[in-house]
């Protein structure tokens, strides 16, 4: 057993922290674990670190073959506990000697919570003294942070997307930083062995890493998945978008699995990819399978913190609605989940709106319809104004439908309106002829042609994302309705 190298551990551990792994073994509780390391710490010669003798003194009974189950379950107990305690006090040793590791604890622990305002001052501080701790690693990660917080913080697109270059830039900064630290470590190791070959008349030479190095970045599993899932977000109108969309999407959960399976902390990033997918299937029109998806995740999304779960239950209630499961969607909105954001508030109460519309709820309806719908950011505040106006329709106040829906396509048109104004038009449509048709028990084949022409135009022409937007699909609903 002497040159075991559970001994060999214990000796060096003893030799530098006899006191303190004591006090951390009592604390621990686990006597027979204890016991062993004193009774290893304490042996005065080879005799005393014999397996037999070892094995007689902690389980009380004789060595045999048999039984040599216990003795390798105890060797691994003690193992692992003494790696516990090296991390720990690893930890506390960095922690007492680089205020950047305690900051970048900090950070991430802020995160966790989405404390954003002290993930601020963390990280200001932390890349205003960059210099002064070298700790360009911790700095990085710092900045990805807030960069993966944006979207979080900020619910104004205008103002965030004015912040993400300054974020990117600062991020590539001490990205070079942190290449050029390490290329010069790397350098003194190189020079060291130039100096040794020099020494031993061995002629090869290392070059060195100069200022104009260019890295060739190295294909590894997470930057794989990153670039996978990187290539998933597409701007392009490729009609086969959505083909490489799944494509890359797929690859990306395939790579993260067992990463996520080895390294707990990319739980998250498997979350969230997982969730794309499913985000994109609803997106373009597989509401099912969405649904299949963001289900197998809905128990994980409890685990996560406060913002990706409530970006996992925006998706799911709005894919419940798309899949017309409007009483699940509404008894989750009032019993299971809830959020204060300003952004994913105002898209929850449209799903909700949406839930009573199709139901035809409008005693619920009337509760929300006199809320200040213009404190909603576009295009949230117009679509609710369309379910406003699809509520008096419901309740025959065509007048008042009519009105609302003719502030829409009156307001200051916009790029981003333009896209919306055709839902209008349409709701327009309904309005004017169920005014004209409210006394007759079935309309002409007339309007019913023009009613059904101006839809299918909307479909021929509109992106997938706006077909599949509720309030369309719902005016889909009521004119089938009306016409059987």
């Amino acid at each position: 057993m002497q040159q075991h190298p559970i001994v060999l551990l214990v000796q060096k551990i003893e030799a530098t922290y006899a006191k303190e792994v004591l006090k951390y073994l009592a604390v621990s509780k686990k006597q027979r674990t204890e016991k062993l390391y004193k009774l290893i710490a304490s042996a005065k010669n080879e005799e005393q670190l014999q397996k037999e003798l070892l094995y007689k003194k902690l389980f009380g009974k004789t060595y045999s073959e048999k039984g040599d189950y216990l003795w390798r379950n105890e060797i691994r107990l003690l193992k692992e506990e003494l790696e516990k305690f090296l991390i720990q006090v690893e930890h506390e040793n960095i922690s007492k000697n680089n205020e950047a590791y305690n900051s970048w604890l900090l950070i991430h622990a802020y995160d966790r919570l989405k404390f954003t305002s002290g993930m601020d001052d963390i990280f200001d501080s932390l890349l205003q003294t960059k210099e002064n701790y070298a700790s360009y690693n911790f700095v990085l990660d710092a900045c990805l942070l807030q960069l993966n917080n944006l979207h979080y913080k900020i619910s104004d697109l205008a103002k965030r997307m004015n912040q993400y270059p300054e974020l990117i830039q600062q991020s590539t900064h001490v990205l070079n930083d942190m290449i050029s630290a390490y290329c010069a470590k790397l350098n003194q190791f190189k020079m060291y062995h130039n100096w040794l070959a020099y020494s031993h008349n061995n002629e090869y030479r290392e070059s060195l890493l100069l200022d104009e190095y260019h890295l060739s970045l190295t294909k590894n599993p997470i930057s794989n998945f990153y670039n996978n899932y990187a290539q998933s977000i597409t701007i392009t109108s490729d009609p086969n978008a959505f083909t490489k969309q799944l494509f890359y999407l797929n690859e990306a959960i395939q790579i993260i699995q067992p990463l996520a399976a080895k390294n707990k902390l990319l739980k998250e990033a498997q979350f969230q990819v997982i969730m794309a997918k499913g985000r994109e299937l609803s997106a373009n029109g597989f509401f099912l399978e969405a649904h299949e998806i963001l289900n197998s995740i809905r128990q994980e999304a409890q685990l996560m913190n406060v913002h990706f779960r409530t970006v996992f239950y925006v998706n799911f209630i709005t894919n419940l609605v798309k899949c017309k499961f409007y009483k699940e969607a509404l008894y989750i909105l009032e019993n299971e989940f809830s959020n204060e954001n300003p952004l994913y508030k105002n898209m929850l109460l449209y799903n909700k709106l949406i839930c009573y519309l199709y139901l035809r709820d409008t005693e619920n309806l009337s509760k929300y319809i006199s809320y200040d719908l213009d404190a909603a950011p576009f295009p949230q505040n117009y679509m609710l104004k369309v379910i406003k106006s699809a509520y008096f329709y419901l309740i025959n106040e065509f007048d008042t439908a009519l009105s609302i829906i003719n502030s829409l396509l009156q307001a200051k048109s916009s790029e981003k309106m333009q896209y919306y104004k055709p839902i209008s038009s349409l709701y327009k449509l309904l309005f004017t002829l169920s005014v004209k048709n409210k006394i007759h028990k079935k309309w002409p084949a007339t309007d019913i042609q023009k009613l059904k022409k101006e839809i299918q135009l909307f479909e021929e022409t509109s992106t997938i994302e706006f077909k599949n937007v509720s309030v369309a699909r719902w005016l889909n609903d009521e004119v089938e309705r009306i016409f059987h």
